[in-house]
């Protein structure tokens, strides 16, 4: 019995060749949807082309005319300039064509899409699922075909926050964390924020803990009062991964003080206008966006959901707060003030409260909330307070920009449902036949829904424009559109 039961294990036990099968494929799938774009007549359609054509195709000719030593005081990219560095080197070498680099440009999201798919647990469908609706997102494809570094950013991020949840070693955690947060911040720099998911995992330590029991109400107090134990211990560990992430605050030191601000001069008045230079809206949008995609995972969160209606304490506390986060701030629609595009067309077509509220976003962000809580509900006390460190860490960033759009938080939100789906105690197995078929079925309408309105978008766009700010006939210079 025992040796059949080994071979059980063995069986369900993923080889390598398993393991890599998903990633390949979800990699195959991006590259079937993006290179018959890159080929096309198209690539100077659209927002995303404008802000290639404007931007960053100028800043990687401008650094490769500069090179080795490009001006870095003041290009046309409110980003810190890693990845147009990192072309600009590749144009230097090769002079490749402009859709030779948007090729080269792709592998960014090839990695990104790569890596989230080859973290998940669970079956190939589950796994390929969950990994939809990022492929089909606007925010995540269209950085995929033209020059535009989201989603280097992103593999960043996801890399940090992996490295928090599954490094086995301290050791680790803190080399291979701080390298990968300073190649983050080298290449955005609002995501400094990360530093924080690093001193959570060192805090919280390399013991993963026992599974959750989530046949019994949820205990905050007991969670908190847990996180504060052997707080010496705790402080050791957290000491050097304080270390661990100085470079990355010596980088963002080095801009700031070349820049005379977080972003390059031409571009100061833009970010630092706006609402006051910031966007208290924020956390209630980015509840939104869950809170509109929880339907489609709610197969992922059904034990969650049970022990969050099971603590009336917990459930009411988690509506207040998000309803607080929607009442307070003012949530209507306003472009001037950052307030557009993705969701924010809906709350601009919807009602509003007093010239204040939105219903949209007042029904959305109690969704979202008891969403999140029911994920972190379901998973084990490290990994939660890991995810909810991220999602407070990316929020605060997030607050402090005037620019309060889809793109900057879609991608974020869709990793984060993927990853917390498969931390639910026992991923592997609960639930009925039915529950596992919406547990692919869900995330897979989600991803096919945001894949029409990509390639509506695409079909609809109209040509690109010369920008104010930008850098338009350079980068037409560089390769005649026809």
């Amino acid at each position: 019995m025992q040796d059949r039961n080994t071979r059980l294990e063995d069986r369900d036990t993923p080889t390598p060749a398993r393991r890599c099968t998903p990633s390949v494929l979800v990699v195959l799938l991006f590259y079937t949807m993006s290179l018959p774009m890159v080929f096309s007549p198209r690539i100077i359609r659209g927002r995303a082309a404008a802000d290639h054509l404007n931007y960053h195709e100028p800043v990687i000719h401008n650094f490769a005319q500069g090179w080795p030593t490009p001006d870095l005081s003041n290009y046309h990219s409110a980003t810190t300039p890693l990845y147009h560095l990192l072309l600009a080197g590749i144009e230097v070498l090769f002079e490749p064509s402009r859709r030779a680099f948007m090729v080269m440009g792709g592998v960014f999201t090839a990695a990104l899409l790569g890596l989230l798919v080859g973290s998940l647990r669970g079956s190939t469908l589950q796994k390929l699922a969950l990994a939809l609706p990022m492929l089909g997102s606007m925010y995540v494809l269209f950085p995929g075909i033209w020059l535009l570094p989201d989603n280097a950013a992103w593999l960043g991020v996801l890399g940090v926050l992996l490295l928090a949840l599954r490094a086995r070693s301290m050791l680790v955690l803190l080399t291979a964390g701080g390298v990968v947060l300073l190649l983050l911040v080298l290449t955005r720099q609002i995501h400094l924020w990360a530093a924080g998911v690093l001193w959570a995992g060192a805090w919280l330590g390399m013991e993963r803990g026992p599974e959750p029991d989530t046949s019994a109400p949820l205990s905050l107090r007991a969670r908190v009062q847990d996180l504060f134990t052997h707080v010496g211990a705790r402080m050791k560990r957290l000491a050097p991964a304080v270390l661990a992430t100085i470079p990355a605050f010596a980088a963002i030191a080095y801009f700031v003080s070349l820049w005379g601000g977080f972003v390059v001069p031409r571009y100061q008045e833009g970010y630092h206008g706006g609402y006051e230079g910031w966007n208290p809206a924020t956390a209630c949008f980015f509840l939104s966006i869950i809170g509109s995609f929880a339907p489609f995972y709610v197969a992922h969160a059904g034990a969650g959901l049970r022990r969050i209606a099971h603590s009336p304490g917990v459930l009411v506390g988690v509506v207040v707060l998000a309803l607080l986060l929607t009442t307070i701030p003012e949530t209507t629609y306003a472009a001037e003030e950052g307030r557009k595009s993705g969701l924010w067309n809906l709350v601009k077509a919807a009602p509003v409260i007093a010239g204040h509220t939105s219903l949209v976003l007042a029904a959305l962000a109690p969704i979202g909330a008891v969403f999140v809580a029911a994920l972190l509900a379901q998973m084990r006390s490290r990994e939660g307070w890991i995810y909810l460190g991220a999602m407070v860490g990316f929020v605060a960033a997030q607050t402090a920009s005037p620019q309060l759009w889809q793109r900057y938080h879609e991608p974020f939100a869709l990793m984060l449902l993927a990853l917390m789906s498969v931390e639910r105690a026992h991923a592997g197995g609960t639930g009925g036949r039915a529950c596992r078929f919406w547990r692919v079925l869900g995330p897979a309408l989600l991803g096919l829904g945001l894949a029409g309105v990509t390639f509506w978008t695409i079909a609809t766009d109209k040509p690109a424009v010369s920008l104010p700010t930008g850098d338009f006939e350079r980068s037409v210079e560089y390769e005649p559109l026809r």
